[in-house]
């Protein structure tokens, strides 16, 4: 009986997280903000405040934090809400589960500012992020080479594919990882999404994000891989980083996770789907009611932590060390 109410109070506060098509802007703004607002930081994670190219954001440092290590994290909100502020403490038990920095970006939303300006403002802090890596690495030699990682979460996916799209393959190759949680994957008119008839997911439905995609840009766009991602051919996905994808098993969007498994399987991209039995949309931030939310974090938390095979530096790093200091190899 406790489980079945504490999923109740978190499907409560989730619904929060989704324009209604019946809802304005404005009032769905207040209550997103309302209801996922935090007084203080979970985890003792620390914030500053750095802007990149003009763009705001938060730092979030957790207490145990790889140095060479930073995660961009791109909020969801169906592309009109959602702020630093609103997820601040979601973003914070993120940054602890994975032991990283954690940068969120406050972007322009729709619909007073429409597609692409939201990419745009990510894309200016992508770039401040990867030049501060490329310096890193020119000014300690012996430091481990730095890390970037690109999270998002619900129409925040779509955000974060279309930067890495719009990225030369150079760059791209300072991406290591993508982590999505419940993402928005195809918005064109004929996804599947639309023609379902039943679901189970209780936070989500096709009306909505049809409003939502609507608001966001307009409709010739919606089929472009910038906003649908899943319309994207082999050629789009050339250096693309790794990829964990995190979702429910009751979530309308879920098919979509796994057609996007499927597409960068087939292109030889390593994919990770993570289906948690039983939850919804978006169940991770429900941390304060649901036991399975922070499960799912620590979880994500993990794939990041997870070390890449040594590069022919490390271990040459490591070979002089053994020497210099005498280590007998068992």
């Amino acid at each position: 009986m406790e489980i079945r109410l504490d999923k109740k109070s978190a499907l409560k506060k989730i619904k929060a997280l989704v324009l209604s098509s019946k809802t304005e802007v404005e009032t769905f703004r207040t209550k997103l903000e309302k209801n996922f607002k935090a007084e203080f930081l979970p985890n003792r994670v620390e914030r500053n405040e750095k802007s990149f190219f003009g763009v705001k954001c938060d730092v979030l440092i957790p207490q145990v934090c790889a140095s060479s290590r930073v995660v961009v994290y791109i909020h969801g909100g169906s592309f009109v809400g959602g702020s630093r502020e609103s997820w601040r403490s979601f973003c914070s038990c993120f940054a602890h589960a994975a032991s990283s920095r954690v940068v969120v970006p406050e972007f322009r939303l729709a619909p007073s500012y429409q597609y692409p300006a939201s990419i745009e403002d990510i894309e200016c802090v992508m770039r401040g992020i990867i030049a501060e890596a490329n310096a890193a690495k020119l000014t300690d030699d012996g430091a481990p080479a730095p890390e970037i990682i690109l999270a998002a979460d619900g129409s925040g996916a779509s955000l974060a594919y279309a930067v890495l799209f719009r990225m030369d393959e150079e760059k791209r190759k300072n991406i290591s990882k993508l982590v999505l949680f419940s993402p928005w994957l195809d918005l064109s008119y004929d996804s599947q999404v639309f023609s379902e008839k039943k679901s189970k997911d209780k936070v989500l439905n096709p009306r909505d994000i049809r409003y939502a995609a609507e608001l966001y840009t307009q409709a010739s766009n919606l089929s472009s891989v910038d906003v649908s991602p899943l319309k994207a051919s082999e050629s789009n996905f050339v250096n693309f980083p790794e990829v964990f994808i995190q979702c429910g098993e009751n979530e309308i969007l879920l098919s979509q996770a796994q057609q996007m498994d499927d597409l960068l399987t087939c292109y030889g991209i390593e994919c990770t789907l993570d289906v948690v039995p039983r939850m919804f949309y978006m169940f991770q931030m429900a941390g304060d009611t649901l036991l399975e939310s922070s499960f799912a974090v620590e979880s994500a938390g993990k794939y990041v932590n997870k070390r890449a095979d040594p590069t022919d530096k490390e271990l040459m790093e490591r070979e002089r060390l053994i020497k210099e200091n005498n280590i007998t190899r068992d």
